[in-house]
């Protein structure tokens, strides 16, 4: 039986949350519950050939990733910091580092490139009783935000290709406030490793804050966090 696709680009099976795919992660003593349509092998199984165009489209925003996970202890160690202040949280999926920026009193707007990733990610603010974050359907490749506009820009494991690392070095430059703080949750990935160098030459200054063990979903990830200036 065919299934007829949803504004939302996603089939009708998966254009509402399926409480049996609801994620619920342990960040600073408090559970986070995020709802979504399916896991990400679903979702991709519903995919045909049409939505594998260049830019693959893959459903990457429907899963919990360690390095959004230490992003989010990290927001949390610094809430004094971000509270009042205008921050970026750069391929925001379900929303998790987001909503915890939100609870703390930052002023957050959040994007994704897939518009059924910013709607569970405002539907997710409403379950978790926090501030509604801004929330924006945008590329990160032509970003429609104002110049030097946010103290705190953050994004957790959005360096797994290399064709991502000259779109987000332009972002950093044009986003950034003067002072203000990038910070990034890397995998361990040998992929991500040139870009620090590229960092460097485009005159930013890159530096490892902290490397931690995540324990999401039965496995134990080794996260970095990085935090990019432009002296």
């Amino acid at each position: 039986m065919s299934v007829a696709p949803s504004k939302s680009g996603l089939s009708e099976p998966f254009a509402a949350p399926d409480p049996g795919s609801r994620v619920e992660v342990e960040v600073g003593g408090r559970v986070w519950l995020l709802d979504r349509a399916a896991d990400m092998e679903a979702l991709w199984d519903a995919m045909d050939d049409e939505d594998l165009d260049e830019d693959e489209r893959l459903p990457y925003w429907a899963e919990v990733w360690p390095a959004s996970v230490l992003l989010g202890r990290h927001i949390l160690r610094n809430a004094d910091r971000l509270a009042g202040r205008a921050c970026l949280d750069i391929g925001c999926g379900l929303g998790l580092t987001g909503l915890i920026a939100a609870s703390v009193g930052a002023h957050v707007a959040a994007f994704d490139y897939e518009w059924p990733a910013v709607r569970f990610a405002r539907h997710n603010a409403a379950l978790n009783d926090v501030p509604q974050p801004l929330w924006l359907l945008m590329d990160w490749r032509d970003p429609a935000v104002r110049a030097r506009a946010f103290d705190f820009i953050w994004g957790g494991d959005v360096l797994y290709e290399k064709r991502f690392f000259d779109p987000l070095i332009r972002l950093f430059r044009h986003a950034l406030a003067p002072d203000g703080r990038i910070w990034i949750g890397e995998p361990v990935r040998t992929v991500s490793r040139p870009v620090w160098e590229r960092l460097a030459d485009e005159g930013f200054e890159a530096r490892k804050l902290t490397v931690e063990k995540v324990a999401l979903c039965g496995q134990n990830a080794t996260v970095n966090l990085w935090e990019i200036t432009i002296p």
